[in-house]
């Protein structure tokens, strides 16, 4: 028997593989604890009302702070975040999905989706999360040479 390579044949470059599997690995870890919060947020709120002295005693002023805000924002508002976030991340996922796949949607899909992180990130100055979100977008694009258009 005679095995032929054609150029139809080519395997998707280690890198995009690489960059797929930490996305599918990052994504899921984000997807089940958005889900957990979704599921648990009344409990999660009603736990922190109930033990607030005893979980913010050895709290800082911008802990506290932070805590108030969180507890102002009430459980519907949390779900309906994690439901946007999961979303979001749901669309990232399936974008390195389509890559993984040799699809140039998904690339698309992947920056409409890391682009919102992006933004998001610099709005709030997490630059590490911001140049993480840049990298990966930055990777993924010098790896679309071998993507399928169409």
């Amino acid at each position: 028997m005679e095995e032929t390579n054609s150029f139809e044949q080519e395997t998707q470059p280690q890198q995009l593989k690489t960059l797929c599997v930490l996305t599918f690995i990052y994504s899921g870890m984000v997807i089940f604890f958005a889900l957990m919060g979704m599921l648990f947020a009344r409990n999660i709120f009603s736990a922190l009302e109930e033990n607030y002295d005893t979980i913010t005693a050895n709290f800082s002023e911008k802990q506290l702070e932070q805590v108030k805000k969180f507890m102002e924002m009430g459980s519907g508002k949390f779900i309906i975040i994690c439901g946007v976030y999961l979303l979001i991340v749901g669309l990232s996922a399936f974008g390195a999905g389509q890559m993984w796949q040799k699809k140039y949607n998904g690339f698309v899909m992947y920056v409409a989706a890391n682009a919102c992180f992006l933004i998001s990130n610099l709005i709030s100055f997490n630059i590490f999360m911001a140049v993480i979100d840049g990298l990966f977008i930055y990777l993924y694009y010098k790896n679309t040479r071998a993507l399928k258009r169409g």
